[in-house]
């Protein structure tokens, strides 16, 4: 080997041992360990024993509790929750991964947002994950995510309670810190295609329909129109969609929204296998909070078919009361007059000039009344 060989191979060994005795050194000087350990190592195997969660904020409790795929929101009379959210939680916290150790100084968890919930500004989410018996599965309090740039794994600063240390952890885990957030996307699905008429009936108004003979019919509104107006289709066959998959943001009991229901508009869902719906709305500070009911409708071709369906449904919404968007109940709670097709607006005036002047001479932009341009 040459000398230049020998020379650059023994200034790689020595950048080589340098780089080592600094990784150690900064390890002993400030108790770093590289590692990549599963916070709770354990949970994947347990998860399926998990009985009851509850998350903490400043303020704020849920508290789940159920099994498998059918979970319960304590803090909503025992509404179900989503179950995908469940188990995306539970996954999340089976998947955290310790990177590193950070502060050790309770003075600095405020920083990671680590101090505990009930401490004074606290602003660490807490969860717990318990199985039978209230046996602890998994504790953590959940603080900032670590600011990242690029489209790398996502990280988070997190603590177990009852410890001073700090660790940095990779993974997602999605808290959701309010009981409404757990609940399902939907409240109820009607399909459209099922539906067969729809009535709606406002306080102080004329009812409208909306009504079809056939499955493949498009639906049309079966009202005295005024003079020079036609329905708009898209707008009338829209509102046989207002029960199909509806959004559902909050739910309550029916003692827990006190107000005069009498004011309420009734909307009819009839649906060709016998099946009346009634969804009655009423606006609560221009928030629409909706009841639903069901009924075996008077011509019911099979009413024994039609019964069972009606148990079903009222089982299942016959005790609640959904909060539902706006524009979700402005689609199947019309007026007649936004069913129909907007009106023309009216012809534009054209600019004033003086009388007796040809219309192309009024009002010429930037000349004075009166005055015609040069070569006119």
């Amino acid at each position: 080997m040459s000398r230049a060989k020998w020379i650059l191979a023994g200034a790689t060994l020595a950048l080589v041992l340098i780089t080592l005795w600094a990784v150690r050194d900064f390890g002993t000087r400030t108790g770093y360990v590289a590692r990549a350990e599963k916070l709770f190592p354990d949970l994947p195997a347990q998860a399926a024993a998990a009985r009851r969660i509850e998350v903490r904020s400043a303020g704020q409790q849920v508290t789940l509790h159920g099994e498998g795929a059918a979970w319960a929101i304590a803090d909503k009379h025992d509404y179900p929750a989503d179950p995908a959210k469940v188990r995306a939680l539970l996954e999340g916290l089976a998947g955290l991964t310790l990177i590193e150790p950070r502060t050790a100084d309770p003075a600095r968890h405020a920083a990671l947002n680590l101090d505990a919930p009930d401490a004074a500004g606290g602003k660490a989410v807490l969860v717990r994950v318990l199985g039978e018996g209230d046996k602890e599965l998994a504790a953590v309090l959940i603080g900032k995510p670590r600011a990242a740039a690029g489209q790398g794994p996502r990280q988070t600063y997190v603590r177990r309670p009852g410890e001073k240390q700090t660790w940095l952890a990779e993974g997602a885990v999605d808290v959701q810190r309010t009981p409404p957030l757990w609940l399902p996307a939907e409240a109820f699905d009607l399909p459209q295609a099922s539906v067969r008429q729809v009535s709606v009936q406002h306080p102080g108004q004329l009812p409208l329909l909306i009504a079809r003979n056939t499955p493949d019919e498009a639906f049309a509104l079966r009202a005295k129109l005024p003079e020079g107006r036609s329905p708009q289709a898209s707008t009338v066959g829209a509102v046989a969609y207002g029960l199909q998959r509806l959004p559902l943001q909050n739910v309550f009991k029916p003692d827990e929204v006190a107000d005069d229901w009498a004011q309420a508009t009734a909307v009819v869902f009839d649906t060709f296998d016998g099946v009346s719906v009634t969804a009655t709305v009423l606006p609560l500070n221009s928030v629409p909070h909706l009841r639903l009911a069901a009924a075996v409708a008077a011509d019911a071709a099979d009413p024994a078919r039609a019964a069972a369906e009606v148990e079903r449904i009222n089982r299942q919404v016959g005790d609640w009361v959904f909060v539902v968007p706006p524009h979700t109940a402005a689609t199947f709670t019309p007026t007649l007059d936004t069913l129909m097709e907007p009106l023309a607006p009216p012809p534009e005036a054209g600019p004033a000039g003086p009388t007796g002047m040809p219309p192309g001479m009024r009002g010429m932009p930037g000349m004075p009344a009166g005055m015609r341009p040069p070569g006119m």
